[in-house]
């Protein structure tokens, strides 16, 4: 478990700086109209999904606390009142940093259970910068949790909860927003992108391509995805990414049968084939280095 941790905080002390200067100067939040009431504001961190409607407004993550009063307002502006109820899908900074800003504007915060124990610091975790996370202030936990999944009746629509196996975290939800036939995976899907697989906070490498696999079950090619992070999404593009990590599973994996220690896993560049997937939090050395770590646990 020490070889894990360690491999992680390593993995991810390099993007600190990046991370630092994503928090300190967010960009504007920009919007892009779903249809069917549902709206995503994309900005620094997690995509935020927003539903509204006569019964309330409903959201979906809330990004970095130092985003959250120029989201608010976004979603002020985009839904014409307060959000009712906020939905967290995992714990990290960048979908859950804005809740405390959130909870003061009105929203009662839901998450898995796993989340609240992440955020009350009742479960001791590490963050993307590989440093100790502290609990969030009381105000930001969820007020209420669940097990398995939780169902919402909200503006004449259903909009299904569902907690997933431990893919990116132990704690990961999706969002199905049944009549629009729109789907917020959370960060089970970063799109076009190598997947942060956070294994310090109980992710899994073989749960996350499982989950995937799971999600691509559910949709249909006219489902409309709301990926954790990059663009908008369809059920083909959901299947790329799932032959990505089949692929980059296979190939690491093969460099541990063959005895490889990490560091001579990395020096062989088994990802090359997929090196269109990296940026600049996760590149090809630091995904290797998640995927031999996982795979090895």
């Amino acid at each position: 478990m020490r070889l894990v941790a360690i491999g992680l905080a390593a993995a991810f002390s390099v993007i600190a700086a990046p991370l630092s200067l994503a928090q300190n100067n967010p960009p504007a939040p920009k919007v892009t109209d779903m249809g069917g009431g549902i709206q995503v504001i994309f900005g620094v961190g997690g995509n935020i999904a927003v539903s509204a409607g006569p019964d309330g407004v409903f959201v979906i993550d809330d990004q970095y606390a130092n985003a959250a009063t120029a989201n608010l307002a976004k979603v002020n502006e985009i839904a014409k009142g307060a959000p009712r109820y906020l939905l967290n899908t995992h714990w990290h900074a960048d979908h859950a940093g804005g809740n405390e800003t959130f909870a003061k504007a009105g929203a009662m915060i839901f998450a898995h259970e796993n989340v609240r124990k992440r955020l009350t610091g009742e479960v001791a975790s590490i963050g993307l910068d590989g440093k100790p996370s502290p609990a969030s202030p009381a105000s930001a936990w969820p007020v209420i949790t669940f097990h398995e999944g939780v169902d919402f009746h909200l503006n004449g629509a259903q909009i299904v909860v569902t907690k997933m196996r431990s893919s990116h975290t132990d704690g990961d939800s999706i969002v199905r927003f049944v009549e629009p036939n729109i789907l917020h995976t959370g960060d089970i899907m970063f799109n076009g992108l190598f997947p942060v697989i956070d294994l310090a906070s109980g992710g899994s490498v073989t749960g996350y391509l499982e989950a995937m696999k799971e999600i691509h079950g559910m949709v249909d090619d006219k489902t409309r995805i709301i990926p954790g992070h990059g663009e908008i999404a369809t059920k083909a593009d959901l299947a790329k990414q799932i032959a990505m990590l089949e692929g980059a599973i296979k190939a690491v994996d093969a460099r541990i049968k063959a005895g490889d220690t990490l560091e001579k896993a990395i020096a062989r560049k088994p990802l090359t084939p997929w090196k269109a997937y990296a940026w600049s939090f996760i590149n090809e050395d630091r995904f290797t280095t998640i995927l031999y770590n996982g795979l090895k646990k």
